[in-house]
């Protein structure tokens, strides 16, 4: 067995429904029985200082009349936020032909992959218009019919309470205008799905240090350098977070930098002394750099502390235990 680097905010991901994107160029109905989030002029929950009104200028418009409402949707955003792509580019990332549509899941792959950062927002319209007015064009998913497969993504790029209106590009319509009311109604249907694709390094209203390290964590795999200056840029903000500094550790170790992962990981064992997974990977980290007593009094630590990964840190003290035989006896090494 060997030993298991652990990836904290990794862990911390929630799963995603898998509703598509049918794409069918039909007006929003009465599709939900949910509870509405705008009444009588007014929303509900809605965020202090919130404008009563406001627009994201300059968001481009790919039209699509067909099933590539996803592709469309999303090259609008990735576009807004400075990556240079297209629908067409993006349909073999985000479009399951089977399906007719794309699902949700891998929209927010595309995005980590185009190195932004998918933040999935709070099933709220005070939340989604909280994004709107810091500038930042919002992925919405609809449900623009009665059959099974007409749902529709679109961008939110504008709203105004006392108008009682949001505008979105949207199918073939670069600014379509719908009351709240049709499209809140349209959007509950499936659950008040909505997300941002945002820089590396800008902080969304609103999003709390952990929502935000739990979408980055995803882009180490597909965007190392994305994910370094995220991480980085969110220690400038919340200087103890220690799930940043575990990141950066993956990182290094990813790119065989051992020492630097393992001062990585000592930061986070000191900024988060009562759990035992920046010990484990500090030991893990040590032992790739060929100090096995390090690595030993490491993990003696993590094991002592116990949680949340006992096997995990019994996993990495058996490969510890493996290299001190080596070491002491190399008729022992494997």
């Amino acid at each position: 067995m060997t030993g298991r680097r652990l990836r904290v905010a990794s862990q911390l991901t929630l799963a995603l429904s898998l509703l598509l994107g049918g794409c069918a160029a039909l007006p929003p109905g009465v599709f939900s029985t949910a509870p509405l989030q705008f009444q009588q002029g007014r929303l509900v929950d809605e965020p202090a200082g919130l404008p009563a009104s406001a627009n994201v200028a300059g968001v481009p418009f790919f039209s699509d009349d067909s099933h590539y409402c996803g592709p469309a949707s999303l090259a609008s955003v990735l576009v807004f936020s400075g990556v240079r792509t297209t629908p067409k580019q993006l349909i073999p990332q985000v479009f399951t032909p089977g399906l007719e549509g794309s699902l949700q899941f891998d929209l927010l792959g595309a995005s980590r992959r185009a190195g932004r950062i998918p933040v999935v927002l709070p099933p709220k319209l005070g939340a989604v218009f909280e994004q709107v007015a810091a500038g930042f064009p919002v992925v919405v998913l609809q449900k623009v019919g009665l059959g099974a497969r007409d749902w529709h993504y679109a961008v939110l790029v504008a709203y105004d309470l006392p108008g009682d209106r949001v505008t979105l590009r949207s199918s073939t319509a670069r600014d379509l205008q719908l009351s709240i009311e049709q499209f809140d109604r349209s959007w509950a249907a499936g659950g008040r799905w909505a997300f941002i694709a945002v820089e590396p390094g800008q902080f969304p209203p609103g999003i709390d240090e952990l929502t935000y390290l739990r979408a980055v964590a995803p882009l180490e795999g597909v965007a190392p350098e994305a994910a370094r200056t995220a991480y980085e840029a969110a220690l400038k903000r919340w200087p103890k977070a220690w799930i940043a500094m575990m990141g950066l550790g993956n990182l290094a170790y990813a790119r065989k930098d051992y020492p630097r992962a393992a001062i990585h990981f000592a930061e986070a064992a000191r900024a988060n002394p009562s759990d035992g997974d920046p010990m484990n990977n500090l030991a893990q980290a040590l032992l790739a750099a060929g100090d096995w007593k390090a690595a030993q009094g490491a993990i003696e630590v993590a094991l002592r502390l116990g949680q949340p990964h006992p096997e995990a840190y019994r996993s990495t003290a058996a490969e510890i235990a493996k290299a001190r035989a080596a070491a002491l006896d190399p008729t022992q090494a494997p």
